[in-house]
């Protein structure tokens, strides 16, 4: 075999590689931005706001700025326990829905989804690129 044929069969097979492995990631990437979509679609988006907690003698109420006005809602005795600092506690509110509050912060499954759906995508990326270079200047 000579060495021209050695160097085109290397070129052919890291194009291949290259093709296989984009195709892959591409289709992983998609499904993963596709499936981070409808979870923002289902759940909306929650914005941070400083809320205070007020202690009554029939309860604590939480209150917070949001959507251009002033909210409260009544605290359940197990959310009251796990408040830290009354004065200035950190909440989160429903963007379309300013009403709805939680105290902690929305489950990170969402961005971890969108983070591996960006990274599968430059994945893809590179591996079309290095594909059509070898393919364009390999041989």
């Amino acid at each position: 075999m000579s060495r021209y044929r050695v160097l085109m069969d290397a070129a052919e097979l890291t194009s291949v590689v290259a093709e296989v492995i984009g195709w892959i990631a591409l289709a992983v990437a998609l499904l993963c931005l596709f499936v981070a979509l409808l979870i923002r679609l289902a759940d909306g988006r929650w914005l941070r706001t400083d809320a205070v907690v007020v202690d009554e003698q029939d309860g604590a109420t939480i209150r917070w700025f949001a959507g251009g006005s002033f909210h409260e809602r009544r605290l359940g005795a197990g959310e009251r326990a796990h408040i830290v600092n009354p004065d200035e506690e950190a909440a989160y509110y429903k963007e379309r829905e300013p009403d709805r509050l939680r105290l902690h912060e929305p489950p990170v499954g969402r961005r971890i989804i969108l983070m591996i759906g960006l990274i599968m995508l430059g994945i893809a990326a590179v591996a079309g690129a290095l594909g059509l270079a070898v393919t364009l200047f390999g041989g």
